[in-house]
Parts: C-alpha cells; sequence; structure tokens
C-alpha cells in the first residue's frame, strides 16, 4: 500500500521555503514598477527555467540509519495492531490484517485520516513522526486485546507481534521496495528541518556532483573487508565504532589486527601474548612467559630444567627410602596385629562353642519344663475328675441316708401308733 496522494512534489524544506517566498515577493515588487509586459515575460521565463533547473540539480540523499529506523517502526506497529485487530476472534489471523492496517497506517501518518498536512499539525519533526506511530498503534488496541494484557496474555501478545514482525520484515503482507518507499517518503513529509535528508539545491549538475561528493547523507560502503553495510557518510563513524568486521590492535600487543568479532576467540586460544604456564612449573621453575615465548623458554632453560629434575629425582629417592622404613615398620606392626587377632580368634572360638552348648543346655531344660508341665497338667486333670467322682459318690450317700432316715421315721411312727 501507498497511502500517497499522485503527483505530490517533493517537500522543501522551511528555509528553501522562505528564501523562496521573499524572492517572489520581491520580484513581484519590481514587476510592479517595471510595467513593460515584454520585460515581465521575460522575467517570468528565465525565473521559472531557473527553479525548473534548481529542482533538477537538487540532492536527494538521505540518512540510512533514520529510514531502518522508521521502517522498523513501521512493521512493529503494524504487527502489534494486526494482534490486536485478531484478539478474540475465532479464526482470526493477524497476517490478513497487515495489508489494510498498512494503507490505513501510511495514510494515517501522511495526513489523509488525522496525521496532520505537510508543514501544519502535526507532520514536522521525527518526534512527531514517532508520536503519531505510536498513536495509531495504541488507537487499534480492541477491548479483546485491552482484556487479555490485563490478565496476564501481554507477553503471548508481544511473542505473536515479534513473529509477525520477523515475518514482515521479509515482505510478507507488505513488499519492502513499497515499504522502502513509503518510509523515504515519510522521512521527507516530517524532516522539516533537514535533520535526516538533504534538499541543496545548486545552479548546475558540476556543483550538485561536488556536493553530493560531501554530502552528509550520501550513502558509503563500510570500508572493511566482509562488512556489506552501507550507511550514510554522517553515521559511518558510529558504524565503524560497533562494525564487528572492523580490524583491531590486539590489547596485548602482540602486533596482530583482528577483526572485532575474533577478538575474544583470538585473546584466549591464539594470541602469542596470552599468559602460559611453563611445563616445568610444577617441579620450581618460575618463569613467567606467554604463548609466543614458551618454546624458546623450554630451549633457554633445558639446563635449570635438568637440575631442577635432578633434584626432585633425589628428593623422590630419599622420600622413597623413608617410605621403605615406614613400610617395614608397619609390616612388624601388622604380624604382631595378626598374632593378636589370631589369639583373640581362638578365644572368641572357644566363646562360641561354651555359647552353643549353653544354648544345648537352655534347650534341653526349656524341653524338660515343657515336659513336666504337661505331666503336672495331667495330674491335675487326674485330681480334679476323682475329686468329681467322689463329690458324686458323697451325693449319692447323702442321698442314701436320707432315704434310711425317712424310712426309720416312718417305722418309728407305726410302732407309736400301735401302742
Amino acid at each position: 500500500p501507498s497511502g500517497t496522494s499522485s503527483g505530490r512534489p517533493p517537500m522543501m524544506t522551511a528555509a528553501s521555503a522562505e528564501a523562496t517566498a521573499a524572492r517572489e515577493a520581491r520580484d513581484e515588487a519590481e514587476n510592479e514598477v517595471n510595467a513593460d509586459p515584454e520585460e515581465h515575460v521575460a522575467f517570468l521565463a528565465k525565473w521559472n527555467e531557473g527553479k525548473t533547473r534548481a529542482a533538477t540539480c537538487r540532492c536527494s540523499h538521505i540518512c540510512l540509519s533514520s529510514t531502518q529506523n522508521i521502517s522498523r517502526a513501521l512493521l512493529c506497529a503494524i504487527a502489534k495492531a494486526a494482534v490486536y485487530q485478531s484478539a478474540g476472534k475465532i479464526f482470526g489471523d493477524p497476517k490478513a490484517a497487515v495489508a489494510p492496517l498498512a494503507a490505513d497506517l501510511v495514510a494515517y501518518l501522511e495526513g489523509d485520516k488525522g496525521g496532520g498536512a505537510a508543514g501544519a499539525g502535526e507532520a514536522g519533526v521525527l518526534t512527531d513522526l514517532q508520536r503519531n506511530v505510536q498513536a495509531w498503534t495504541t488507537s487499534k488496541k480492541t477491548t479483546f486485546a485491552s482484556l487479555g494484557e490485563t490478565f496476564g496474555g501481554a507477553k503471548a501478545s508481544d511473542d505473536a507481534a515479534e513473529a509477525l514482525e520477523k515475518s514482515l520484515v521479509r515482505g510478507d503482507g507488505w513488499s519492502v521496495a513499497d515499504r522502502e518507499r513509503v518510509t523515504r517518503e515519510l522521512l521527507m513529509r516530517y524532516d522539516r528541518e533537514c535533520l535526516a535528508h538533504c534538499e541543496e539545491s545548486f545552479e548546475t549538475p558540476e556543483e550538485l556532483l561536488r556536493h553530493k561528493a560531501r554530502c552528509l547523507f550520501r550513502p558509503t560502503q563500510c570500508p572493511n573487508d566482509e562488512c556489506v553495510e552501507v550507511v550514510s557518510a554522517n553515521f559511518a563513524g558510529a558504524h565503524d565504532s560497533v562494525c564487528p568486521f572492523k580490524p583491531l590492535p590486539c590489547p596485548q600487543k602482540c602486533g596482530e589486527d583482528v577483526q572485532r568479532k575474533a577478538m575474544r576467540a583470538h585473546l584466549d586460544a591464539k594470541c602469542d601474548k596470552r599468559p602460559a604456564t611453563c611445563p616445568f612449573a610444577s617441579i620450581g621453575c618460575a618463569a613467567r612467559v606467554d604463548a609466543g615465548t614458551l618454546d624458546a623458554h623450554c630451549r633457554d632453560a633445558a639446563p635449570a630444567h635438568v637440575a631442577l629434575l635432578a633434584r626432585r629425582v633425589e628428593a623422590l629417592g630419599e622420600r622413597n627410602d623413608a617410605s621403605d622404613q615406614k613400610t617395614a615398620a608397619l609390616a612388624v606392626a601388622v604380624a604382631d596385629v595378626a598374632g593378636r587377632m589370631t589369639s583373640a580368634a581362638r578365644e572368641v572360638g572357644g566363646l562360641e562353642r561354651a555359647a552353643q552348648a549353653a544354648e544345648t543346655a537352655a534347650a534341653s531344660a526349656h524341653a524338660a519344663a515343657k515336659k513336666t508341665e504337661k505331666e503336672h497338667d495331667a495330674l491335675l486333670a487326674g485330681v480334679a475328675k476323682a475329686i468329681a467322682a467322689l463329690e458324686s459318690e458323697a451325693k449319692k450317700q447323702r442321698m442314701e441316708i436320707a432315704a434310711v432316715m425317712q424310712a426309720v421315721d416312718k417305722l418309728a411312727q407305726e410302732v407309736r401308733g400301735k401302742k
């Protein structure tokens, strides 16, 4: 989408417009004084020719970093607006809204939908452009989008907008060529003070050519090998200060120039001036060397290293002798302990046998006790049965005695009755 009116002339700076108006007013005053129609017509012809030549010989360089920033701002705004517009819609696709939103944004920024007309209203410096982009983005936020951000969906919305913005960079939904054209038009429209583009006019093409060779906004190729960045001349220094391909002298002064992006790897693994450790440091070499001088040090200090090795071997021999003595003493101590352990083992064996005998005796006693307990129980049961039998017999005898007593009483009564 273009969103621009066809045939719109390029915008002139405020200073150029004022100068032109002053010249036209002066010319009109002179024309009123000089009433000769032929001279007036000739003057107008010459004046129009001069204006045409000036328009033809006008510098058109723009700040490339500014156009890149504007392009990123436009893509970010459209991506956010597309996500906002699709919020709450079941089948809402943010990509489908890119084209109409891009057209709406451009129309808004150019004043057709509230952005202001050229030279008036909000159309002014680049800060106005940034403010208008933010205002337009905010106006596209729907109720569903606001609720989603309020209840924890802000990160998901930002992630979706970021993913969509990456696809827009490739030209999906808005062609790169159209976006670059719109970006250029917006920069020239809002940058009324020519802070990010040049509109200087010249009388001849030669003058224009000389100016373009030194214009602050002329495109320049980064001089560093492998870098393909093209920046405006006014931004070349800033780019050079961060260019990853910029060759820099090694800070450790090894004499090599290394690309900025490879400096860390150079310092860690390739620089001849990086600190190194002598292989004989563990046996007493205290020399301070770096990677570039390590081999030479090893060659030059070979006699000293051999002496260190000899002392170390001698010390190891002394330690070995002392170790042998300690080993012999330890062997004697171990033998003594082994003898004591043998005696203790015998004693333990005797104790184990005694314990086994005691355990056997206890088992026998337990068995005898169980047998005695059973016999006692049987005896008690027999006694209980005998007692029960005696009680039964005594009860029977008592009954028989009672019967005899009744018979005697009856007989006695009969005898008394006969008397």
